[in-house]
């Protein structure tokens, strides 16, 4: 992926090829005194601007705690088959990411990225279960400096054609670190290979970074 948006960028980079079409859309139309049509590349340009907004967050201060690796809502917390890199049943937590979500996804905790692995595939709506099997998907496993594993999973939801995911096999990344984004409403998938205590219920709203999901016993 050749866009990396980070901390520092108020707007995710891979937004910019839509805003600047739909702004400059907006004004060749306005300029031939096409009104309307003018208006709605206008609302579409400022849409994508809130899309892809990188808003500031600040990270709770747990050595052992999981943060959230995606803004939403919780529609899965339980056991679940984990198919890319462990190959067996253990704790998943889901977070489905609306279309007024923010899309940037982050590390849910310190460690090296072992693995990844991108799944090409359908484009069902992302809060289904079935999404897990069926859509397209890019996924790496994290080892934290315990041996602990941690797998991240983003999945394209209904209207998402992208996933972009920055860290590759042997890159560090720090918990609360941007890992990609997935475009147009989407969902992820945190497995972890060890005891954890999850801090949040289904349907409860969290937030990239900010929200404590869990924390390894």
């Amino acid at each position: 992926m050749s866009l990396k948006t980070n901390e520092k960028d108020l707007i995710a980079k891979e937004g910019y090829p839509f805003i600047a079409g739909f702004g400059l859309s907006a004004a060749v139309c306005g300029a031939l005194k096409c009104k309307y049509t003018s208006i709605a590349f206008a609302t579409a340009a400022a849409y994508s601007c809130f899309f892809f907004r990188n808003p500031k967050r600040n990270m709770p201060a747990l050595k052992n705690g999981l943060v959230s690796a995606a803004d939403g809502r919780v529609v899965f917390a339980g056991k679940a088959f984990e198919r890319f890199f462990l190959k067996k049943e253990v704790d998943r937590i889901s977070v489905f990411m609306s279309l007024f979500d923010v899309h940037i996804n982050r590390a849910p905790v310190d460690g090296f990225v072992v693995d990844s692995v991108y799944n090409k595939g359908k484009f069902l709506p992302a809060n289904v279960e079935k999404a897990s099997l069926d859509n397209e998907q890019s996924a790496i496993l994290i080892e934290t400096l315990s041996k602990k594993k941690v797998v991240v999973v983003q999945i394209a939801g209904l209207v998402a054609r992208r996933i972009a995911t920055y860290p590759k096999p042997g890159d560090y990344v720090k918990k609360g670190d941007i890992i990609g984004l997935i475009r147009f409403g989407s969902r992820v998938d945190i497995y972890v290979d060890a005891d954890i205590e999850w801090t949040v219920v289904l349907n409860e709203k969290v937030k990239a970074k900010e929200s404590l999901i869990g924390v390894l016993k």
